[in-house]
């Protein structure tokens, strides 16, 4: 256990200090996802304040669809596709620490970002949540979530690129029905439904708690059961060897 969380650690730092050295790779993981969050509280600035604290804890929320799950999952699979991780497994590094290595470092990203918004709420006079646990909890396990499920993309993807591209209907189907740029009763009672049981949701409604809404009593059952269902689909879809070739 202790080695594993060793080879986790490093691997994470390896994974972090490529991410920060690369232009590239610090512009779409860190930078832009910043960038959005940072227009849409701009554009909410004018309309009040109950409107500026709902779309920044919503982007508190949203960030995590970013880094563990759709750099992530570009991650893993380049990695699979390039044999990086077949090495690895050779290695003295155990599967878990491999994963969990990389994985550690998409989630550091979007602590890093999470603060910054936090951050921003305070200057907007927004203010630091009243329970900062439930955030806590409303982040870790949504990286969690998104991040089990970047692996099971991963495995059906042949190719970073196309991981990527297969993230992309998951963000907009949660960007577009979770309450995190759109507020909770403004969608058809249908739509409300579905968006109740998406994994965003619960996330954004934890983080809301935490900032002193209610807490909907569903919102810690959906997001347990989503990484439930995150991990058994990792579990069936990942794979070790490439898809091409």
């Amino acid at each position: 256990m202790k080695t594993d969380l060793s080879h986790i650690y490093r691997l994470a730092r390896l994974d972090l200090t490529l991410i920060f050295r690369n232009r590239s790779a610090l512009t779409n993981a860190v930078l832009m996802p910043l960038a959005v969050a940072a227009f849409l509280v701009y554009t909410a600035k004018d309309s009040g304040q109950d409107n500026v604290a709902f779309i920044v804890t919503g982007q508190i929320a949203a960030l995590v669809v970013f880094a563990p799950l759709v750099n992530l999952a570009g991650f893993y699979t380049s990695r699979r596709e390039e044999l990086v991780l077949k090495r690895l497994l050779g290695g003295p590094a155990s599967a878990t620490a491999i994963l969990g290595g990389s994985a550690l470092g998409a989630i550091v990203v979007y602590l890093i970002q999470a603060v910054a918004v936090v951050v921003a709420a305070v200057v907007l006079g927004v203010g630091l949540p009243g329970n900062p646990l439930l955030v806590l909890v409303a982040v870790l396990g949504g990286a969690a979530v998104f991040a089990l499920l970047s692996m099971a993309i991963s495995g059906l993807s042949s190719s970073g690129e196309l991981a990527q591209l297969a993230t992309v209907p998951v963000m907009l189907i949660c960007f577009a029905l979770s309450p995190v740029i759109v507020p909770s009763g403004a969608l058809p009672e249908r739509l409300e439904q579905i968006a109740a049981y998406l994994p965003l949701t619960p996330i954004a409604d934890l983080v809301r708690a935490g900032y002193g809404d209610a807490l909907h009593w569903q919102s810690p059952l959906v997001l347990v059961a989503w990484a439930a269902v995150a991990a058994v689909l990792a579990r069936r879809f990942f794979r070790w060897d490439p898809r091409r070739g």
